[in-house]
């Protein structure tokens, strides 16, 4: 499970879309590959489904499916609820638990599965009061539920008859539309503008009520469209310029008892390289149009400094970004779109290896992410012989006696550890400060030691590596 463990291994609840498996497969797949075997093998599961016709509904509760189990019954014996022969049309033709069955089945071979199914009639409170109780009498006999509710988001094109519903570029207009709905779900909030994009909203509305008695936190997992399911990696998470758009829009959030933090997910960081991407291609395309991650994006909760890069041919082509200070608190979101503004120009004025439509899909594509700027170590740089270490891990940033600057990522130090010494590292980056080679040996000279982590697209294999 690697980085998603602390969340995984304290999980109780998952918001998840019920789109054929060929579309949503993947984002339910993402959920159902890091669960540990423990809750893998959960005594029971409660899944509120979405209802999609609500044709002769009342206020009483569809039980979809259920199995046999005595811990059902105070809800298989309610007069609140309905099953079997009594579902109305409507509930026996509902899709929002039968397209992912299976799944759910193969996933959770050993569990008691009830799928409950809430009307626009029906008492939410209620009915969240009720699977709480449950929850409390299954718990106290050591046993766990896992609760799943579903929804899809936007539905768009001209088969939803909303062809004027996003504005262009859809996927964009998409992201804005959606991520305040987003952000909600993560504080375990619903206000009524919600609910115009949720299909299903009653399953989504009882699912927030018990996670907010609980106050279980949340993790976005997964989220893209139908429009980009079959795409390369970070294609399949970006903005793109095409026309005639036909889409519904699919998210995975994970709820439980883990601490909110703002560490960064993959989710997190393919999003942001699909920026850097897709803000290129806008540049290329002659589109004045500024692409910012959703509000709910890791990237704008953080300050550390980011420097992007470009790559083709084993060449770099662009690099470069905006450091942290200790007087402004500009998001790390923020500098990642300042800088991928900058990747195109840099590219043809810089580098002299233009980034080109014809070439765009070809380039690897990095987001270096500098250790936030309060775990720096700072010294007089005429110590660097003794302060530094040249072996590939730290980079500097240098600030000359006359307020001059320059720095050098982790990667050059990397590239010539076993050609330079550190005499020579300084020399250089003296220098390239727009000092002379010995200033960084003035007594007002200063050096900051940092690390960094990097996080490359390789369109070869399609895959993205952290070094």
């Amino acid at each position: 499970m690697g980085i998603y463990t602390k969340y995984y291994n304290n999980f109780r609840g998952t918001i998840i879309p019920h789109a054929g498996q060929q579309y949503a497969g993947a984002a339910r797949k993402l959920i159902f590959d890091n669960l540990n075997n423990k809750d893998k093998n959960t005594e029971y599961i409660i899944y509120l489904a979405a209802l999609h016709n609500p044709i002769n509904s009342t206020e009483k509760i569809f039980i979809l499916e259920y199995d046999n189990d005595v811990e059902f019954n105070i809800f298989l014996n309610n007069n609140n609820y309905i099953k079997d022969q009594y579902l109305s049309k409507g509930a026996k033709e509902e899709h929002s638990y039968k397209w992912l069955k299976s799944e759910i089945k193969e996933t959770f071979k050993n569990s008691k599965i009830l799928v409950l199914c809430p009307t626009p009639y029906s008492n939410l409170k209620n009915l969240a009061n009720e699977i709480i109780n449950f929850m409390y009498n299954i718990n106290n006999k050591n046993k766990k539920v896992i609760l799943f509710a579903t929804t899809d988001l936007t539905h768009y094109g001209k088969r939803f008859n909303n062809i004027s519903l996003l504005n262009f570029p859809q996927e964009l207009n998409k992201w804005r539309r959606e991520e305040k709905l987003i952000n909600n779900l993560l504080k375990n909030n619903l206000e009524n503008e919600d609910l115009d994009i949720i299909c299903g909203p009653y399953a989504i509305k009882t699912f927030i009520y018990i996670s907010k008695y609980f106050n279980w936190n949340s993790r976005v997992i997964d989220y893209y469209d139908s429009n980009n399911y079959n795409k390369k990696l970070i294609d399949k998470y970006r903005i793109h310029f095409d026309l005639n758009k036909e889409f519904v829009s699919y998210i995975s959030i994970i709820y439980g008892t883990f601490k909110n933090d703002n560490n960064l997910l993959p989710i997190d960081i393919i999003m942001a390289l699909g920026v850097v991407k897709s803000t290129i291609e806008s540049q290329l395309l002659n589109y004045n149009i500024e692409i910012k991650l959703p509000i709910w994006n890791k990237f704008n909760y953080i300050n550390n400094g980011i420097f992007l890069g470009t790559e083709i041919k084993n060449s770099t082509n662009s690099c470069n970004g905006n450091f942290q200070t200790d007087k402004k608190n500009i998001k790390s979101s923020l500098k990642i779109i300042n800088s991928a503004k900058n990747c195109l120009n840099d590219s043809i004025n810089r580098w002299q290896n233009p980034i080109t439509l014809n070439n765009l899909n070809n380039h690897n594509f990095k987001i270096e992410i500098l250790d936030d700027i309060n775990s720096w170590q700072q010294h007089n740089s005429m110590y660097a012989n003794e302060k530094f270490i040249l072996d590939g891990k730290y980079g500097m940033f240098l600030k000359l006696y006359n307020g001059n600057t320059a720095t050098f990522l982790p990667i050059v130090s990397e590239d010539n550890k076993e050609s330079w010494s550190i005499n020579n590292y300084m020399t250089y980056l003296s220098i390239k400060a727009g000092g002379e080679k010995d200033d960084w040996k003035h007594k007002n000279s200063i050096m900051s030691i940092y690390s960094s982590i990097s996080f490359i697209y390789l369109p070869i294999n399609n895959k993205i590596i952290a070094k």
